[in-house]
């Protein structure tokens, strides 16, 4: 009997838990234009700081990727192998996540947003500086990402497992934009009492003065990232199903899945708390 793909399996489990990170309140809010500048602010800066662990993140993966030599004598030299599609693929990751800080940059130029805002909850006392001081680092949350980025890229972890967590992160990011992009496409004009006569396409009247709904949204839920996403959910299925015996493929999906748990976990507490 044919193996459930990886992907399917991961998605059928936690499914609250993926509700909960991917529907949040601040991407509902963030779909209404709801989020000021300082909380888009606070959050873009942690986010800015994932993004650079993201580049650590995948220089890792590639140390567990192996190329070897094509046979010109075989059928199969002409098609690209797992090993050679993984390496495509976190190529592509550097090479977007280096686009994304760029874009990072411009917006927050262009919108007067602040790269290096801290939340008022992680600061201390002046003077402070110690963990929760005033000086600008990641947060508890975002710590506990790298953390895990540096965890699934260690020795003793599989490809497999790194691809994983690639593939979580990647897909749950999706998914929650698209939610708050569902959310924009019911109500582009009801922000702060607007109505659709008095409020253009512009997002002029958004709390943030329309960098989420006219920049980030789109940009997190274009076809290309998703082309991207599916690509990586293709190759980790590729590569869960070479995994030989089958208590060697149970043993390793175990391990996926609790890779998937967690990520799940961060997700929703990486989310703004705006209630």
């Amino acid at each position: 009997m044919a193996t459930e793909p990886l992907t399917r399996l991961l998605k059928s489990t936690n499914k609250a838990a993926f509700e909960r990170a991917t529907k949040h309140p601040f991407l509902n809010r963030a779909g209404q234009g709801q989020i000021s500048k300082k909380v888009l602010s606070e959050w873009l800066a942690q986010d800015h700081l994932y993004a650079q662990a993201y580049v650590r993140f995948i220089g890792g993966l590639l140390t567990k990727v192996t190329l070897r030599p094509c046979n010109p004598n075989t059928k199969q030299c002409g098609t690209p192998t797992t090993e050679q599609r993984v390496f495509d693929i976190l190529v592509e990751a550097l090479v977007n996540i280096q686009r994304e800080l760029r874009f990072f940059d411009d917006v927050a130029k262009q919108d007067g947003l602040d790269l290096t805002a801290m939340p008022a909850s992680a600061t201390n006392e002046p003077g402070d500086c110690g963990p929760g001081s005033n000086i600008f680092g990641a947060s508890p949350i975002t710590h506990a990402y790298i953390d895990l980025f540096m965890s699934a890229t260690s020795p003793g972890v599989s490809l497999l497992e790194g691809m994983t967590v690639l593939y979580a992160t990647e897909y749950c990011y999706l998914q929650a934009w698209r939610y708050a992009a569902d959310v924009m496409a019911q109500c582009s004009s009801c922000v702060s009492g607007a109505s659709p006569s008095s409020f253009s396409a512009g997002h002029e009247r958004d709390l943030d003065g329309g960098s989420l709904r006219r920049q980030f949204i789109p940009n997190w839920t274009s076809p290309e990232f998703e082309k991207f996403v599916n690509t990586i959910g293709d190759v980790l299925d590729e590569l869960a199903g070479r995994v030989k015996g089958a208590e060697e493929g149970e043993r390793e999906r175990g391990k996926c899945l609790a890779w998937w748990k967690q990520v799940l976990w961060l997700e929703e507490r990486f989310w703004p708390n705006v209630s």
